[in-house]
């Protein structure tokens, strides 16, 4: 009797021995696969990224805008652009525009607008910081702000309180303000490239300054006001 017991208990702990190595063996086999899965996605991974085509864009654009709309008129500009970084992903724009502001030759005196347009030149500096999140890409998105500097004007009407007539006087002007834009750079080839730029923002000077007959020079703000710009591209990259 005692030996069956012996016996009994010496195979239900071999039996526990090999459920328990079975046990193990089973984890460490469980453990070994998911370790082969996971390097071989990590060398799929690399395979893809490998097999991608590297991102050779130059790191200078030099655009041309023959379309640009701003508040206070149209016209077209030229910019430069310098991407920074390996992966490109920080540019610095310096943006020129010549802009018109059609004015109608109004006559006070008379009480209608003449039939010779007047355009007044304005000069706009918008440099600016693009931020590329997504990189450089066949269809590239960036946004970043802009600071907004203006000047410019010519010979309007203005009333003279004094006087109580009108004046015809030069006036100019001084426009700065900050924008946000948004930009979208389609890229043709590795050279030639289409771009969308548009962008919201505020005035906070916006200031005139003319010289009247006997009372001198007046100087008056506009305030604070909304301002906005449209663009259209054509650039050349290297």
């Amino acid at each position: 009797m005692l030996g069956r017991i012996v016996t009994f208990a010496l195979i239900a702990t071999l039996a526990a021995t090999t459920a328990s190595a079975q046990r193990r063996d089973f984890r460490r086999e469980r453990a070994a696969l998911a370790r082969e899965e996971k390097e071989e996605r990590r060398r799929l991974r690399e395979e893809r990224l490998e097999d991608r085509t590297p991102v050779d864009y130059g790191s200078n654009i030099l655009r041309l805008s023959p379309i640009t709309a701003m508040d206070i008129g149209v016209g077209f500009g030229l910019s430069y652009e310098r991407i920074f970084g390996k992966d490109q992903m920080v540019g610095l724009v310096l943006p020129v525009h010549l802009m018109l502001e059609n004015r109608n030759g109004y006559d006070p005196f008379n009480n209608y607008y003449g039939s010779d347009d007047r355009y007044h030149p304005y000069f706009y500096f918008t440099p600016g910081l693009k931020i590329y999140p997504f990189g450089q890409r066949r269809v590239t998105y960036a946004v970043g702000p802009s600071a907004m500097i203006g000047v410019g004007g010519g010979q309007e009407w203005r009333y003279n309180a004094a006087t109580g007539i009108d004046e015809w006087v030069d006036v100019q002007k001084l426009r700065i303000g900050l924008l946000v834009n948004n930009y979208v750079n389609f890229q043709i080839t590795k050279g030639f490239n289409l771009g969308l730029e548009g962008g919201l923002g505020v005035r906070y000077i916006d200031r005139e300054s003319y010289d009247r007959p006997i009372y001198g020079r007046t100087t008056y703000s506009n305030g604070i006001n909304i301002t906005g710009q449209f663009s259209l591209t054509l650039g050349y990259r290297f």
